[in-house]
């Protein structure tokens, strides 16, 4: 069964190409419950500047956001050795996302192995890739990962971090690999927040998650934002650059997509 894209949902793709200027931050709402920021980081000179092999480029993540009535997709993507596999995987979603609705796991699998079609450009770049959809009226989600992109929920009363599986998987738009993702389920409450990020949150001292932003930072910041997409995805970049209780932050690519449930 194909389920259309209402005419009223609030999309945006945000490449890292497009955002290359060091410690600045760029975020939008999409819609009136949804939010995506992204930043190339702040340390010109972090480690994590071994793995990219495209030194015109910067920044290699990427997102799409669709925030519907009905539901709500996100998708993160962190590239190594060039920006072109997150950027490509990223924006082909997008155009199916902005025409057809993913209605299962099955489906959304389907759509995600579809985006190996095309000509993809001759390069080494791989990427992860987090994949989720959520119903607002079932209250449920489900989604596909590769790789340690992340995708957490925060609320009033609960906290979950992250929600989805981690591995050591990455894929590119020319390889099989993007028909062997670890699959996911969730649920989520209305007033609670869908964050979907890449390791620039959670390893923002490159390859440190102790003592990068953690998911206690996530469920504080949420608080203090009273849970507004826009304002957290703000708050939680700003602290991912600086970095947490005087450790070296924005040693990487951040982007992140938020929605309420």
């Amino acid at each position: 069964m194909v389920s259309t894209v209402p005419l009223t949902v609030g999309k945006i793709v945000l490449l890292g190409r497009d955002y290359p200027d060091y410690g600045a931050v760029a975020a939008t709402a999409v819609g009136s419950h949804a939010a995506a920021a992204i930043s190339v980081g702040a340390d010109q000179n972090s480690p994590s500047k071994q793995f990219k092999y495209d030194r015109t480029v910067d920044n290699e993540d990427a997102c799409c956001l669709m925030a519907a009535p009905d539901w709500v997709g996100m998708a993160v993507a962190d590239a190594h050795y060039g920006p072109e596999s997150s950027h490509m995987l990223i924006e082909r979603l997008h155009t199916i996302w902005s025409k057809i609705r993913p209605t299962d796991l099955d489906h959304l699998a389907q759509m995600i192995e579809f985006l190996r079609n095309g000509e993809p450009p001759m390069t080494e770049s791989e990427t992860t890739l987090m994949v989720s959809v959520y119903d607002r009226a079932t209250r449920r989600g489900f989604g596909i990962s590769f790789g340690d992109s992340s995708l957490s929920i925060v609320g009033p009363t609960r906290s979950v971090f992250p929600a989805n599986p981690h591995d050591h998987q990455f894929v590119s738009a020319h390889r099989g690999s993007l028909r062997h993702g670890t699959a996911f389920r969730f649920e989520a409450e209305p007033g609670e927040l869908l964050l979907a990020y890449t390791d620039g949150v959670d390893g923002c001292h490159y390859r440190r998650p102790e003592t990068s932003v953690q998911g206690h930072h996530l469920q504080d910041i949420g608080r203090r934002t009273g849970f507004d997409a826009l304002a957290t995805v703000n708050e939680v970049t700003s602290l991912a650059l600086r970095g947490v209780d005087g450790n070296p932050g924005g040693q990487d690519n951040i982007v992140i997509c938020a929605a309420n449930a």
